[in-house]
């Protein structure tokens, strides 16, 4: 597998809305856009090229050399998406603010009172910042040409787990929580992302993507023994605060119906995966980037209806924040549909954290997790519910 550029690899990966129609085989000397895994309907077949398609569909060495100027959601060469007014008694409330770029990948540390994460404000590479949630003034802990990612605190919020491309693929690296002492977790030719904190801190779940099976795999590493191990596959894994059980929630592709992504949850047994569970899937869109609450018993993500739809590689699907019970039950939409809402994370304060441009540009704003009050029409079955509106 060769090596392939930060800024193309991180548009294709991290923008949360093409999640659903990524290429998730494996890379070659080229990069094909789509995939068999990657998610779309037989409806939606026409939108999706052919295999024949698809393999005259590449990034060259030289177009992957300078690619469009594209942000972390999909806008191309700074086309700013229309500013809408907010609607709707969710709470929202605004935290960070910039003159350009976008902020993505929010995270909250365990006491609730600082958010970290990833930004182009300064450069047109993501570096990673600190913010208190009641404050104005950032605090900017990498400065370089890499790109970097997907921030998690510790559990004792000492320090700070994050994807970098520094070293050329993207590999999971810690750092204290001041930016100095950075470990190397992962290496070789592979593409690890997203990394997560076991409870006790102990270990780390990531997801790798170029190894043998051509498809995003879930692995744990243990910081003391330095033990890697697969545990299966999905993308965007993270793991239960609640100590009671070795839990991991991820998102992956349906194998039936839509393909699109749904989410999952399985506990670790013995360094084994068992008890694979959905818990919620959406019968008109895609389900992704899952965070759990404090204390693991629901689950907030992002919806992306009808991923497989768009206008110049910009998903036009509406983009919604929800919650749910861990077993399925309570499904609640949090966001009124404004703009796009995506990459949640659920602070101690009871609020949840996303990134949205309802105003404009991509920053950090919240809303009370009890404010999630439209229901969705819910059959026997959880997959059988979409996600778009409230039911009458």
């Amino acid at each position: 597998m060769s090596k392939m550029p930060g800024t193309v690899f991180r548009w294709l990966l991290t923008g949360s809305a093409f999640i659903a129609v990524v290429a998730t085989t494996g890379c070659s000397t080229h990069m094909t856009a789509p995939a068999p895994d990657a998610s779309a309907s037989a409806d939606d077949a026409a939108a999706l090229p052919t295999s024949a398609e698809a393999d005259s569909t590449v990034l060259t060495p030289s177009d992957a050399t300078r690619p469009p100027v594209v942000n972390v959601f999909g806008e191309f060469d700074g086309v700013q998406r229309t500013a809408q007014d907010a609607h709707g008694n969710g709470g929202f409330e605004q935290h960070t603010l910039h003159d350009e770029g976008f902020d993505s990948d929010v995270c909250l540390d365990p006491t609730g009172k600082w958010l970290a994460f990833a930004s182009t404000r300064d450069s047109e590479h993501p570096n990673i910042y600190l913010q208190r949630v009641d404050g104005v003034s950032v605090i900017q802990l990498t400065s370089d040409d890499a790109d970097y990612a997907y921030p998690t605190f510790s559990p004792d919020g000492n320090k700070i787990a994050f994807c970098s491309t520094r070293n050329g693929n993207w590999d999971v690296y810690i750092m204290d929580i001041d930016g100095k002492n950075v470990v190397q977790l992962t290496t070789g030719d592979a593409q690890h992302v997203h990394p997560s904190f076991s409870p006790d801190g102990t270990r780390i779940v990531y997801s790798s993507l170029g190894g043998k099976s051509g498809q995003w795999e879930i692995w744990v590493s243990d910081l003391n023994t330095g033990e890697k191990r697969m545990i299966g596959f999905g993308l965007f894994p993270t793991w239960s605060p609640d100590k009671s059980v070795d839990r991991i929630a991820f998102q992956r592709a349906r194998q039936r119906g839509s393909r699109w992504f749904s989410l999952w949850t399985l506990d670790l047994m013995d360094g084994e995966a068992r008890r694979v569970t959905e818990v919620a899937v959406s019968a008109n869109a895609a389900i992704v980037c899952p965070t759990w609450s404090p204390d693991g018993h629901q689950l907030a993500f992002a919806t992306i209806v009808s991923p497989a739809a768009a206008d110049g590689n910009k998903p036009m699907g509406q983009q919604d924040i929800w919650t749910v019970n861990c077993d399925g039950t309570r499904r609640r939409r949090l966001t009124d549909g404004v703009g796009m809402n995506l990459s949640p994370s659920w602070g101690s304060d009871n609020r949840i954290y996303f990134i949205s441009d309802r105003t404009g540009s991509e920053c950090v704003w919240s809303a009370a997790a009890d404010s999630a009050t439209i229901p969705t029409k819910v059959a026997s079955k959880p997959h059988s519910a979409d996600m778009v509106g409230s039911a009458n």
